[in-house]
C-alpha cells in the first residue's frame, strides 16, 4: 500500500523553513549573477531523446510524443543550454553569459534541483570560483549558518593532467575513474609522488624536482599552480589525478563539497565545438548542509 503522503524514492519535497531556504538561495544567486552581466534562461523540461544521450552516466526519463518520436526529460541543462543558444551565438545576436535555475531529471524518479551557470566568451573560471565564495560568504548564508562544523573544501583539478598521464604512461583511463591507486602508482615512480600532490606547496616541489617533464604535462600542471595561487581559501584541496564526472569537461576544473556531498562544481567545456566554462550550485545538496549545520 502507498501512503497518501509518500512521494517517489529522489523527488523533493520542500515545506517551511526548506522552502523558503531554497527560495533565498535562488534569489541570492540570481542577484549576484545579474550584477555580474548574466542574463537568464529557462529551457525546456522535455526536450528529443537523440539531445539527451550525450551523458552516458546519467539515463534518462523517456516517453514519447503524439508522432511517437522519443522524448526524455532533459537530464543535462548545460548541453541543452548550448544546443538551444548555439544557432543564435554564431550570429552574435545574444549575450554569451547565462544561468538558469530549473531541475534536470533522471530515471527513474530523480530530480535535482540546480543553478546553472555558462559563460561563452571567457573560458576562465577564476571568477565562477569567486562568485561561488561570494554566495558561501553571503551575509545570509553565515546567518543561518554563523558556526559550521566543517567549512566546505575547495578542491582544484585539471581534466587534462590524467588524460595526458594515461597517454605517457600507459595507464587505462578507467584507472583515474575508478581512483585505482594501485595502478596508477605501479606505472611510474612519477606518478607515485604525483598521487601525493594535495596543496600548492607540494605541487610547487613536484614540478621543482620533476623539472624535465613532457612539456604539455608540465604546463597542465603549472595551470593548476596559477589557479591556486589566485585563490586564497583556506579549505583548498589541489587533485592534480581527480578526473571529472562530466565528459565534456576539457580542462580545469573545481568543486566545493562538505560532509561527502558536492554543493558546487564546475570547469572549463566544449560542447557542440563551442569552448566555454560553467558551474553550477547543487541546492538540494547545499540546502541540506546548511540545515544540518543548523541543527536540524
Amino acid at each position: 500500500m502507498i501512503l497518501s503522503h509518500e512521494i517517489p524514492q529522489g523527488c523533493k519535497l520542500y515545506f517551511g523553513k526548506s522552502a523558503r531556504l531554497k527560495r533565498e538561495i535562488e534569489t541570492l544567486a540570481s542577484t549576484i549573477l545579474y550584477k555580474n552581466g548574466y542574463e537568464e534562461i529557462i529551457t525546456p523540461a522535455f526536450a528529443y531523446l537523440e539531445y539527451q544521450r550525450d551523458i552516458k552516466s546519467r539515463e534518462v526519463v523517456r516517453t514519447n510524443n503524439q508522432y511517437n518520436h522519443q522524448i526524455a526529460l532533459r537530464n543535462d541543462s548545460t548541453i541543452d543550454t548550448i544546443r538551444l543558444l548555439a544557432p543564435h551565438l554564431r550570429e552574435n545576436a545574444l549575450s554569451k553569459r547565462w544561468f538558469y535555475i530549473q531541475p534536470i531529471f533522471i530515471y527513474p524518479t530523480t530530480e535535482i534541483h540546480q543553478i546553472g551557470v555558462e559563460n561563452l566568451e571567457n573560458c576562465d573560471i577564476t571568477p565562477f570560483i569567486k562568485i561561488s565564495l561570494d554566495i558561501l560568504d553571503s551575509n545570509f548564508l553565515n546567518s543561518i549558518n554563523p558556526n559550521p562544523k566543517q567549512k566546505p573544501f575547495l578542491q582544484l583539478a585539471n581534466v587534462r593532467i590524467p588524460q595526458i598521464c594515461a597517454e605517457i604512461f600507459k595507464i587505462p583511463l578507467v584507472a583515474f575513474k575508478n581512483i585505482d591507486v594501485e595502478a596508477i602508482s605501479n606505472s611510474s615512480p612519477i606518478m607515485q609522488e604525483l598521487l601525493y600532490v594535495h596543496n600548492q606547496q607540494s605541487l610547487q616541489e613536484f614540478l621543482q624536482h620533476y623539472n624535465t617533464l613532457e612539456q604539455n604535462l608540465k604546463y597542465a600542471l603549472e595551470q593548476l599552480l596559477e589557479l591556486a595561487k589566485e585563490i586564497p581559501y583556506a579549505n583548498c584541496i589541489i587533485s592534480p589525478l581527480y578526473y571529472a564526472p562530466m565528459s565534456y569537461y576539457t580542462g580545469l576544473f573545481f568543486r566545493f563539497f562538505a560532509e561527502n556531498s558536492t554543493l558546487i562544481l564546475g570547469g572549463e567545456y566544449a560542447i557542440l565545438e563551442q569552448n566555454a566554462c560553467g558551474f553550477g550550485i547543487y541546492t538540494d545538496d547545499l540546502i541540506q548542509y546548511l540545515l544540518r549545520s543548523d541543527g536540524e
